[in-house]
């Protein structure tokens, strides 16, 4: 446990460097930053707006502007400041890289609640910590750090509750964070889905139990598999390998996933609609939902969109910054992409699929009573769930969707890549070994390589073309 805390400690300073280095070098509104940093503003000054998604991820934006400008002497200029542009960028930009540095120490939690390996959750935390797509967001004030850490507290939340005696206490804290995850934005609700998406497969596993065939010829080898997750590995012909979920009663789960997080959703509505009266509750939900299926899906609407099935494959980043600044004899450029570590995300795509088949070929042998190892059923089955959760129903949008829609599900990816990753590493097989180290190696060398495009540090034209590897990602 004490490696696992100091390597989180190393991960949490090495984010919050990289997060808070140069914030406030582009002293203007970056992307998005003109409508949601205004929000957060606006919050302060009580001036009413319109906006196109849930209000908690803006309250959070207030929140980090208030305590700024109470506690970091920037009162002055706050009381005089008419629009959130006149203030310095570092107000409204820090909470975000705070709570962003905190997301690869939340992973590696939810990975180490899920496997009680130390290795696996640190492997998991440096992944998340490596990729370039969570950095930009971090450093900027935009609302998707807040969706994805209030998803993870809820997986974690509910993890807890699958071992622990006040299991209601957990899924009530849970739910509630779920339901917090959906007042960032509606696509918050992909880690409530996933969740269904478990409890459901258990249950159909549940119910299969009956149609299983015997086998006694198994007996005889129970015996002779070694240890793998927690240091032991659970075989069982009869059990259900999900089946703590099916403890948790129907009703029980109705009220913690459907009930609670309604009504923390419209709860966290409550200060919004104070401030803003044009709309009551519901009306508001039909401004939003006619807003969203007005919006086109062309590049001519937006010239980053991208279609959801090239996400994974990081085909379309978002330029959020460029700047080319001439010096004579050589142009200056400084550029900010919402841009993920391409080697991190092509291995975890690959290791998705992977664990997928591994999760098919682990069904089949249970349905066929043959040992399985039920810990590692379980682990398949929570990324595999949420990732699905997470990105299909983008398949569904028709509006113009971005590459940073596919973050949620992108962590998952690259808990799968972990997971393999571990495995190697604890393999006696050197060659296994050397693989584990190369996939870590590699990823890092290539987040070390983009960085200056996640940072804004300038380039020359020539080496910022370098990094440029295909003609979409202009």
């Amino acid at each position: 446990m004490k490696k696992l805390w100091l390597g989180m400690l190393g991960v949490f300073i090495g984010s919050a460097a990289l997060r808070f280095w140069g914030l406030n070098r582009f002293d203007t509104l970056v992307f998005d930053e003109v409508y949601f940093a205004k929000y957060g503003f606006s919050y302060l000054k009580q001036i009413p707006f319109f906006d196109v998604h849930p209000p908690f991820g803006k309250y959070f934006l207030a929140l980090g502007i208030w305590i700024n400008i109470h506690f970091f002497g920037s009162q002055s200029s706050f009381i005089a400041a008419t629009d959130v542009a006149q203030l310095d960028a570092f107000a409204y930009r820090w909470f975000n890289a705070f709570v962003g540095s905190l997301i690869p120490l939340l992973v590696g939690a939810v990975a180490y609640q899920l496997t009680k390996r130390t290795r696996y959750a640190l492997l998991a935390s440096l992944f998340v910590a490596a990729d370039g797509l969570l950095l930009v967001e971090s450093r900027y004030s935009l609302i998707n750090v807040y969706l994805i850490t209030f998803g993870f507290l809820g997986i974690w939340c509910f993890l807890k509750a699958l071992e622990s005696p006040r299991q209601q206490v957990w899924l009530l804290a849970s739910g509630a964070c779920l339901g917090g995850c959906a007042s960032v934005k509606w696509n918050g609700l992909g880690f409530l889905l996933g969740i269904y998406l478990l409890y459901g497969l258990a249950w159909l596993l549940e119910t299969l139990q009956g149609w299983r065939r015997s086998s006694r010829a198994l007996d005889s080898i129970e015996n002779e598999i070694k240890t793998a997750i927690s240091g032991k590995i659970t075989i069982d012909k009869n059990k259900n390998p999900l089946q703590n979920l099916t403890k948790i009663e129907f009703l029980e789960f109705g009220f913690n996933f459907s009930i609670v997080p309604f009504w923390v959703y419209r709860l966290l509505w409550i200060p919004h609609l104070k401030l803003n009266t044009n709309f009551t509750f519901i009306e508001m939900q039909r401004q939003i939902l006619g807003y969203h299926e007005s919006i086109g899906n062309t590049a001519n609407d937006h010239p980053y969109c991208s279609a959801w099935l090239s996400w994974p494959l990081m085909l379309r980043p978002v330029g959020y910054y460029f700047e080319a600044i001439d010096r004579g004899r050589e142009t200056i450029v400084f550029d900010v992409h919402a841009f993920g570590n391409p080697i991190l995300w092509w291995l975890s795509t690959v290791a998705v699929f992977v664990l997928l088949g591994q999760l098919l070929k682990s069904a089949i042998d249970w349905f066929s009573n043959r040992p399985i190892y039920r810990g590692f059923f379980f682990v398949q089955s929570l990324i595999l769930s949420q990732y699905i959760a997470n990105f299909l129903p983008w398949a569904k949008v028709s509006r113009c969707t971005y590459i940073y829609h596919y973050m949620a599900a992108s962590i998952f990816s690259f808990m799968a890549l972990a997971w393999f990753v571990e495995g190697w590493l604890s393999r006696r097989s050197m060659p296994f070994r050397l693989l584990g180290i190369a996939t870590i190696s590699i990823v890092w060398v290539a987040f070390s390589y983009w960085m200056p495009i996640y940072l804004g540090l300038p380039l020359s034209r020539e080496a910022f073309d370098a990094r440029m590897w295909f003609r979409s990602w202009y």
